[in-house]
C-alpha cells in the first residue's frame, strides 16, 4: 500500500470541511443580503456542477500576453448566483427560511465530515502506536 492511499481519507475529509466551510460563508452572505434590492442569493458549486463551464475565452490583443489555457487550480469552486424563484418588489430574491434550512443541512454536513476526519486521525494514531492506543 502506497503512503499516498494511508492519508486519501484525510485529504478528502479535508476538502470536505473546506468546501463546507466555504459555503457556509457564501449562504451567510445570503442573509447579511436579506434587505438589498435587486440581490440575488448566490451557492456554491463544484466545477463540474456549475453552469459556468461554457465561459467566454479571454482574448489576447497585445502579442506580448500570456495565453491563458483555461486551466482551473484543483478542487476549485464557483460562486453562481441562484436560481430565481420569485422575487419582492425590490427584486430581492432572497429566502430566509430557505436560506436557513440550506445552513443547517450545510452545519450538519460539516460537523459529520469533521467526525469522520477525527475517526481517520484517531485510526492512525492508534497504527502508529502499533496498536497501543497512546
Amino acid at each position: 500500500m502506497a503512503i499516498g492511499s494511508i492519508f486519501r481519507g484525510v485529504e478528502v475529509g479535508h476538502q470536505a470541511l473546506d468546501y463546507h466551510l466555504e459555503r457556509a460563508n457564501v449562504l451567510a452572505g445570503n442573509v447579511a443580503n436579506i434587505d438589498t434590492p435587486g440581490f440575488r442569493p448566490l451557492e456554491l458549486v463544484r466545477p463540474s456542477e456549475s453552469p459556468a463551464e461554457g465561459r467566454l475565452a479571454l482574448a489576447v490583443s497585445s502579442p506580448g500576453h500570456i495565453p491563458f489555457s483555461g486551466a482551473r487550480a484543483p478542487g476549485a469552486l464557483d460562486v453562481v448566483e441562484e436560481g430565481v424563484v420569485s422575487p419582492g418588489s425590490d427584486g430581492n430574491s432572497v429566502s430566509l427560511e430557505h436560506e436557513l434550512a440550506k445552513i443547517s443541512a450545510n452545519q450538519l454536513r460539516y460537523d459529520s465530515a469533521a467526525r469522520l476526519v477525527q475517526l481517520q486521525l484517531a485510526h492512525l494514531r492508534y497504527a502508529a502506536n502499533d496498536g497501543n492506543g497512546g
